[in-house]
């Protein structure tokens, strides 16, 4: 707790492959909570508060860490898609939005969506 979230990466889990320039996304709290950018990476502090400021949180504080080798829409659609299949069907919001979260992401990765959409996604994540 309270540790600078660059140090917390850099110095006790071996960096980012590339190093710190070819991070391109840090999601601090495991797959629910919100990606923090770069910009964001180099001033967060791994805590409750810190990370509320940016609307994130530390989660299950299962760290992922993404450099600019990956596609972040193939990131956030497989995860779309664990959520999909681990919904338990009870509640509309996660049983109906994790399916047009995979219908839009999908359509984004192919480069047949619409800019509303990208709205829709962000509406749809909270």
């Amino acid at each position: 707790m309270s540790i600078p979230l660059r140090e917390l990466i850099e110095r006790h889990c071996k960096g980012v492959i590339g190093g710190w320039d070819n991070l391109k996304a840090i999601i601090p709290g495991g797959s629910s909570v919100k990606c923090l950018t770069k910009d964001m990476c180099d001033e967060a502090i791994m805590d409750f508060d810190d990370l509320k400021s940016y609307q994130s949180g530390l989660g299950t504080a299962a760290v992922i860490v993404m450099n600019n080798d990956v596609d972040i829409i193939d990131c956030i659609l497989r995860l779309s898609k664990f959520y999909q299949h681990e919904s338990c069907g009870q509640c509309t919001p996660c049983r109906e939005g994790t399916g047009w979260m995979v219908d839009i992401l999908q359509r984004i990765q192919i480069g047949n969506a619409d800019f509303a959409e990208i709205d829709m996604l962000e509406e749809l994540s909270y």
